[in-house]
This record gives structure tokens, sequence and C-alpha cells, in this order.
């Protein structure tokens, strides 16, 4: 299923706002994704430092990043592409957990 992000989404706004002062098509993938994590995570907080390494969701948007030539983009348009993969995660993650409770709840 493709999701689709609204370029007027709050969190593709905070995301394009933390990476426009960057030359962030210089930037590592990991980069990127913690600088958007953290934007996500705190909107408006300008300068906020990029989100902890350990964090799940980076490898989301790593991944994200190496499958498309992400560096022909925009910056608006990369910031709704990777709301978007957070997402499809997100959804089909919440969609595992009720899977397994199904199946945990049928072996009761």
């Amino acid at each position: 299923m493709v999701y689709l992000a609204s370029s007027t989404d709050e969190r593709v706004r905070a995301v394009s706002e933390a990476l426009s002062p960057y030359t962030w098509r210089g930037l590592t993938p990991e980069m990127v994704s913690r600088r958007a994590l953290a934007a996500i995570d705190e909107p408006g907080t300008a300068d906020a430092a990029p989100a902890a390494r350990h964090d799940e969701r980076i490898g989301v948007l790593v991944e994200f990043l190496r499958g498309c030539r992400w560096r022909s983009l925009t910056v608006g348009a990369v910031s709704r592409q990777m709301v978007a993969a957070l997402d499809g995660w997100r959804h089909e993650s919440q969609w595992l957990e009720i899977e397994l409770r199904w199946l945990s709840d049928g072996d009761s």
C-alpha cells in the first residue's frame, strides 16, 4: 500500500525546515534520517539535536533513502516521502501487533 503525506502536514514542514539550513544532499542517509526524526519528535525546535542512533525508525528511513534517488529531490519532496515511509512502517507494525494478538488469543 502506498502512503502519501501532504505538503501541509506539520511533520513534513518540520522536516523541511530542519534540513533546509544544511547542505542536506551531502549528508549521509543516517544523518538525514536522524535530523528528520528530531524535527518530527520536536517540531518547531530550532537546531534540535539529531535523534539518537539507537532509534529503530532510523533504519526504516535509511532503507527508504537507499532505495530511491533522494538527492535529486527537493527538500519538500524528500520530506513528504520520509514522513510517508514512517507512516507506512507504523501502519504495518500496528497490523503485525494485531495479528500476533489474534494468534496468541487463539492459543488460549
